[in-house]
């Protein structure tokens, strides 16, 4: 386990999704960690990590997309973005059979964070006991957990009646004793094709990895402060439980087991 501290990036994007905006996601993290994973030549899709949130400010306007010359003209070269921001954040990162600090901070160096390029250079890698007291060692700020609590397991689409439903469990009419703040956050996504029966498309960036149409859902987390007993009191089981990681089954991709439904 690691501690991958005071990352900070601008023109993040705070778009999670097509249901949520205003903080980084974190399925963000997950795609930046495993882009670690496999620079350092470990086995893709094997990383977890947990995010945590030291300042977020969000951009003011709007800033064009950068244009590049295409077949004699010039066109935008990016997708603008509505919503950016500059971040601070720290990353407790899980890399199996890896305990190379040194290895883990060249690679981490200008990365990106949601499309936000990591620019500094003064990033902090250390090796610490996979428990509790790895919280002690950063700086005041949240960590953005999965849901805890069953009645805000699963996830949401974009119906109506499964919007209604989220909105009154991530806003509750009374915040219970203990609890953290529960945000809107990017669970995953649903695929709309099969990967084995999805036709061949041009153009895919790898020929042996199926194309497959989805659609992203939402779900709920909770930003809990790096001070509070509920965190420094973990042990390995604990804290490995409140690791995002990506998980496929039933048609569904997300980044936590939590926002699969109960029964499944």
């Amino acid at each position: 386990m690691f501690i991958v501290k005071n990352l900070e990036a601008s023109r993040v994007n705070l778009t999670m999704n097509d249901y949520v905006a205003g903080l980084p996601s974190p399925l963000s993290f997950l795609g930046l960690a495993d882009t670690l994973v496999r620079v350092l030549g470990y086995r893709p899709w094997s990383a977890k990590c947990l995010p945590v949130l030291h300042q977020v400010h969000v951009s003011a306007g709007r800033t064009k997309p950068e244009m590049a010359p295409d077949s004699g003209v010039f066109s935008p070269s990016e997708m603008p973005e509505d919503l950016t921001g500059t971040v601070k954040v720290s990353l407790l990162l899980d890399i199996p059979e890896c305990d190379d600090d040194h290895g883990v901070r060249q690679a981490i160096l200008g990365k990106r964070i949601a499309g936000g390029v990591i620019a500094n250079r003064d990033v902090e890698v250390e090796h610490v006991a996979p428990d509790g007291s790895a919280f002690r060692k950063l700086s005041r700020g949240y960590a953005v957990l999965p849901p805890s609590d069953p009645d805000k397991r699963g996830f949401y689409t974009g119906s109506f009646d499964d919007l209604d439903a989220f909105a009154s469990k991530v806003f509750p009419a009374e915040r219970p004793v203990g609890s953290g703040w529960f945000i809107p956050s990017a669970a995953g996504y649903r695929l709309l094709e099969d990967p084995e029966t999805a036709p061949p498309r041009a153009r895919t960036r790898r020929k042996d990895v199926p194309h497959v149409f989805a659609e992203p859902v939402a779900g709920i987390a909770e930003l809990v402060s790096v001070r509070s007993e509920r965190l420094t009191a973990l042990d390995q089981a604990g804290l490995t439980e409140l690791l995002w990681s990506w998980k496929s089954r039933d048609g569904l991709v997300l980044g936590h087991d939590a926002y699969f439904p109960i029964n499944a």
